[in-house]
């Protein structure tokens, strides 16, 4: 998390320094770090660390079924499945897990929806109190479901490596566009010195600097499908499958 923020703040003090040859102007360039520094490190970075934490509680929710089931299937025993599940997670639901020591295996099992707040973990919780309930075989019961839950898996991996890699060509177009305005400043450097003169100019470099800002955190926000503040929007590929 501090890397990213870092990496907000290297990033935001390169734009200022575009800003500041394309215009020496000090102001227009802190205008510049500015409106970055705000917009990167105040919903970019937060988008993506959300959407982080998001895709791996998904991921740990997929693991954490196959594992539990298996075992189940083959231990008959709720703690040693749940042994088994949690022995593929991750730190964070360590952490987690280590507020529910006080509680029974079954407990944990309905509480830990709280965590991964997945609708397929609440169908998972359905199977097995039908299990505990009835008897069976729990890989039978749960044949659907874990086939459901790997295909969830499956293609939100290949919407992410696709988001991601598009993400790429979206930056790439706007640090030509970085390259162009510093060209401005040596490709006509006879004029320079009546554009950095002119108002008008030099609010062309601020508008331009804050639509690029602008256009990071909307792109962001359709990227990861959430906000700093909110879990509630799915990116449009989840919306679409």
């Amino acid at each position: 998390m501090k890397f990213l923020f870092l990496v907000a703040g290297i990033v935001s003090l390169i734009v200022g320094g575009t800003a500041y040859v394309a215009s020496e102007s000090l102001w227009v360039a802190l205008i510049a770090f500015g409106l970055f520094l705000v917009g990167s490190g105040g919903f970019v970075v937060p988008c993506l660390i959300r959407h982080g934490l998001k895709s791996e509680r998904r991921h740990e929710c997929y693991l954490f079924i196959h594992s539990y089931l298996v075992a189940l299937s083959v231990t008959e025993s709720l703690s040693r499945s749940y042994e088994s599940a949690v022995s593929s997670m991750g730190t964070n639901f360590h952490a987690f897990d280590g507020t529910l020591s006080a509680m029974e295996d079954r407990e944990k099992l309905e509480y830990l929806v709280n965590y991964f707040d997945s609708d397929l973990y609440r169908m998972f919780l359905q199977i097995l109190k039908l299990y505990f309930d009835r008897g069976g075989d729990v890989l039978k019961l749960s044949a659907e479901l874990t086939a459901e839950s790997s295909r969830v898996e499956e293609t939100e991996q290949h919407y992410e490596k696709m988001a991601f890699r598009r993400a790429g060509g979206f930056i790439g177009l706007w640090l030509m566009a970085l390259v162009i305005v510093v060209f401005v400043r040596f490709g006509l450097s006879n004029y320079f010195s009546i554009l950095k003169a002119s108002w008008t100019y030099l609010g062309s470099l601020i508008g331009f600097y804050a639509f690029f800002i602008l256009s990071l955190c909307v792109y962001a926000y359709f990227l990861t499908g959430v906000t700093p503040y909110s879990f509630k929007r799915r990116p449009i590929h989840a919306q679409e499958a």
